[in-house]
């Protein structure tokens, strides 16, 4: 349930970061009234739109300490569409996410597996609500950050922007590689890294192409548990 020991032992954690924090806090709540009144969606509508309530986030967000989590945490962004069911459940080596369509969440959610906890970080269109200290001291609390995609990167380059102006590191996981035919993967993977170099990404650790339905078809999957356990 949502209410697991991790996700209230999260909520705890908040709450006393928030008493903390509170001048900071208030800060952060006077920019969320800005970028509603301006429809503001996304840090990509951000950049465009309003550059001093983006100069604001960013030393805000430079401003939030992470949050304390015990253990390995890793976040799993991505928008549902990128078999991301399927990816925690591989991951996990168990069924403990519902693979089916829409998008199953909104709501950030643990799931337990044996050396670490992984954290659902829904894509959400109201990406916005992620630009608060709350979030932002989670992203920041989280071990590793791990970006699905399924064809290009920008179905997820305006978190990442996000992540990279906090001055946090990621992995990009291009998911369902399985799909691309054979002789069509080489040039798939070099588009994906100009596309990373055309945006301007700096955050990308590493790039994995993977199927999280068939796991043992590309060795870039073992090299990414490893990565994850070690």
């Amino acid at each position: 349930s949502d209410d697991s020991a991790e996700a209230t032992r999260l909520r705890e954690e908040l709450a006393h970061y928030r008493q903390q924090h509170a001048e900071l806090l208030a800060r952060f709540d006077s920019l969320s009234k800005t970028l509603q009144r301006e429809k503001i969606e996304s840090f990509d509508d951000l950049e465009k739109q309003d550059k001093e309530a983006k100069k604001v986030l960013i030393t805000l967000a430079q401003q939030t300490k992470p949050v304390q989590m015990e253990g390995i945490n890793i976040g799993l962004f991505g928008l549902t569409s990128t078999g991301k069911s399927t990816m925690l459940n591989a991951l996990l080596g168990q069924k403990v996410a519902d693979t089916g369509v829409g998008e199953t969440t909104t709501k950030i959610k643990p799931y337990n597996g044996t050396k670490f906890i992984l954290w659902d970080v829904p894509g959400r269109n109201d990406e916005v609500s992620y630009l608060s200290m709350e979030y932002i001291s989670f992203f920041k609390g989280l071990s590793r950050r791990l970006i699905l995609i399924q064809s290009t990167v920008k179905e997820n380059s305006s978190m990442m922007k996000l992540l990279d102006e906090i001055g946090l590191h990621y992995d990009i996981v291009f998911n369902k590689f399985d799909k691309v035919e054979p002789e069509e993967q080489e040039a798939v993977k070099n588009q994906i890294q100009s596309e990373i170099k055309k945006i301007g990404l700096k955050g990308v650790d590493k790039l994995y192409f993977v199927s999280a339905k068939n796991p043992k078809m590309f060795d870039d999957w073992l090299a990414m548990v490893n990565a994850l356990t070690n």
